[in-house]
């Protein structure tokens, strides 16, 4: 119980003390679970808080994702965040994951190498995502779409219709936290194959993302994620 407790009361004091919505203590681990659209565990996901910037208006974070199926398969991705004093952008680095697929050195992945994976990949768009710092519910959020070529198959996604859905408290094994909620349609398309989920999410301040869901066109389940724990270090 006093675990528990420890865990509730952490959680609430990242949230008060931050206006951005992700975490920007260095070294914290943020773990999350992936579920299928049955509803079973599919993946395990740790964000590693591993780089934190500030300046006089704002801050800036980077998670490391590790995910680690049911089937020991490992992933790898880089998410940038970032905070002007009045919105929080999260942008995924598509690019990481295609620079460690190709067996280079993580320890040499810069700028540079970004950049140029960006070229090979033939990256373009904005696949960035924009959280007001006080939305009201009905808000709405702007477009984007992006498309890069990965593991020889082009890649294509249109972000569209999003809006502020108000606030709720979202409760997990991690804590309690005061969230606000947005939903989007995603649409996908790998060759031919096309894909159209209706994402919702809830974010909360000083943390990140709190759980996400998807349903496909007829309000069917896709899957789901979920924060479950988290680890200050």
């Amino acid at each position: 119980m006093k675990k528990m407790l420890f865990m509730v009361a952490f959680a609430l004091a990242c949230q008060s003390i931050h206006a951005q919505y992700f975490c920007s203590n260095k070294g914290t681990e943020l773990h999350y679970v992936n579920y299928d659209d049955a509803g079973q565990s599919i993946s395990n996901e740790t964000m590693t808080v591993s780089d934190v910037a500030r300046n006089n208006v704002g801050v800036a974070a980077r998670y490391f994702s590790k995910i680690v199926t049911v089937k020991s398969k490992t992933e790898y991705t880089l998410y940038d965040w970032s905070y002007d004093g009045k919105n929080t952008v999260c942008k995924e680095d598509l690019m990481y994951g295609e620079y460690i697929a190709d067996d280079l050195d993580p320890a040499a992945y810069n700028k540079m190498a970004h950049d140029a994976m960006a070229e090979v990949v033939k990256f373009k768009g904005d696949n960035s995502i924009i959280l007001k710092n006080d939305p009201k519910a009905g808000d709405t959020m702007p477009d984007r779409s992006y498309s890069y070529v990965g593991t020889l198959l082009r890649n294509e996604t249109h972000i569209s219709g999003g809006s502020y859905l108000g606030r709720e408290t979202v409760s997990t094994t991690a804590g309690k936290f005061d969230c606000i909620k947005i939903s989007y349609l995603k649409r996908s398309k790998i060759m031919l194959k096309s894909e159209t989920l209706r994402v919702t999410e809830w974010y909360a301040k000083g943390v990140g993302l709190v759980k996400s869901e998807k349903h496909d066109t007829k309000g069917l389940a896709k899957g789901k994620t979920l924060l479950v724990k988290i680890v200050k270090k």
